[in-house]
């Protein structure tokens, strides 16, 4: 086994991953330990806090991790930060897993995506059910395998590791240390380097020698481009744009003009959907959600009696709950984003059926029709005295010249009268 001895001025990279595990961040991960192997750097540091994510996004980390030609360090900080579901797995392939005090890893569940969850109040068949069943077992099994390969192969608690996946089991940082989960815990960074000073590390037929105090330290921040990415990736930014998008083009379609709903629109909904592919999107939900604005926007056209926007926001309420996974707060849209998007269309919805409704039961302003209601004064030989002019009339019953009817309808130039 050769045997690689680091010295202090050897430089060694620090990254840093905080939020869901997407397709940015593991570009970033794998570019950030591509630019330390070839700089010859002696280590990676990577600050973890991270809710979760994509499961193929952490297995190409896992990968990384796994491959790199140098030590990959994983520090769960700062204080309150945590490495739950998707971040185990990255704990586990990690060639030094620390964590600092106050932080907490587990519940690695794997959740199902993209079509899976019931609609609420449907009952699926015994056969719907076994099949979901078998297929979700299938998926705990593999990821239990996989994360078991892991611990094993760092030495860490192989079983834990397994019910973490299994039983959704978490620890809190000491906790973890006892059961030998992770390998330190440090109250920062320079704690951290103070146990590592001078320690070693197997890793594919090798033995580093780490020196990190006192070694120049080269920070990668993830770039604009993936920076955007990342932000792109977040489920209730997607929501907004998606939104955003198919109203502006209702607004568009509605009242044409000078295209700015239209530009606006379809920049939004591009966003959206580059947004969409890069998260476990549950196709049904968008039917439902997409479907549910149409039948809302149709109805405020039509001038329609509600029925359609009822409908449309039933619709549009479940399938923003149905959109992404649920089960997973990093890939789901937060509840209080959907309720109040709800409210609001539902309010916009009502305030447009009053006043459609109010306009249509407004009396004529202009025209004939704007006669009928209109009080008249009776004069000789059966006309009356109106706006100005005289009519003919008719009505029920003598008239006596002076007295004052009302308009009740006309026929011809005919104004039909009767008393007040």
């Amino acid at each position: 086994m050769d045997a690689v001895v680091v010295s202090s001025p050897v430089p060694y990279y620090v990254l840093s991953v905080s939020g869901a595990i997407d397709p940015a961040v593991a570009r970033y991960v794998k570019g950030g330990i591509e630019e330390a192997s070839r700089s010859g750097a002696q280590m990676v540091l990577v600050n973890l806090d991270t809710p979760g994510g994509l499961l193929d996004a952490t297995r190409d980390i896992v990968q990384s991790f796994l491959n790199a030609p140098l030590p990959v360090v994983l520090f769960v900080s700062p204080r309150g930060a945590r490495a739950t579901s998707a971040g185990v797995f990255l704990m586990m392939a990690a060639d030094v897993a620390a964590m600092a005090p106050e932080t907490h890893l587990g519940a690695a569940h794997p959740v199902s995506v993209g079509g899976g969850l019931p609609l609420p109040g449907v009952g699926k068949s015994t056969e719907s059910s076994s099949n979901d069943s078998v297929m979700g077992e299938k998926a705990v099994s593999d990821s239990a395998a996989y994360i078991r390969a892991l611990a094993e192969e760092k030495g860490r608690n192989a079983d834990w590791a397994e019910n973490a996946v299994r039983r959704s089991l978490s620890l809190t940082a000491d906790e973890a240390l006892k059961q030998n989960v992770i390998d330190v815990v440090a109250d920062d960074q320079e704690d951290l380097f103070d146990q590592l000073q001078g320690g070693t590390i197997e890793k594919n037929g090798r033995t580093y020698l780490l020196s990190p105090v006192g070694a120049p330290v080269v920070t990668m921040a993830m770039s604009a481009s993936l920076s955007f990415l990342h932000i792109l990736a977040n489920p209730n930014l997607a929501y907004i744009l998606l939104m955003i998008g198919i109203y502006a083009l209702i607004y568009e379609f509605a009242s044409p003009g000078i295209g700015l709903g239209g530009v606006t629109g379809a920049i939004c909904l591009v966003l959206a959907f580059f947004s969409l592919q890069l998260l476990p999107l549950n196709y049904a939900g968008l039917a439902l959600l997409v479907g549910g604005l149409i039948l809302m926007a149709v109805d405020h056209l039509v001038l329609g009696h509600g029925f359609l926007m009822t409908g449309g926001a039933v619709a549009f309420g479940l399938g923003s709950f149905l959109l992404f996974d649920r089960k997973d707060p990093a890939v789901r849209v937060s509840i209080p984003l959907i309720l109040g998007t709800l409210a609001a269309a539902a309010a916009f919805s009502i305030f447009v059926l009053r006043t459609a409704w109010g306009t249509l039961r407004m009396k004529p302003s202009t025209g004939r029709e704007a006669l009928i209601g209109r009080i008249a004064e009776v004069r000789d030989g059966g006309q009356v005295f109106l706006e100005g002019q005289l009519w003919t009339a008719d009505g029920y019953g003598p008239f006596a010249p002076g007295e004052k009817v009302r308009v009740t309808g006309l026929e011809g130039n005919k104004l039909l009268v009767e008393k007040l």
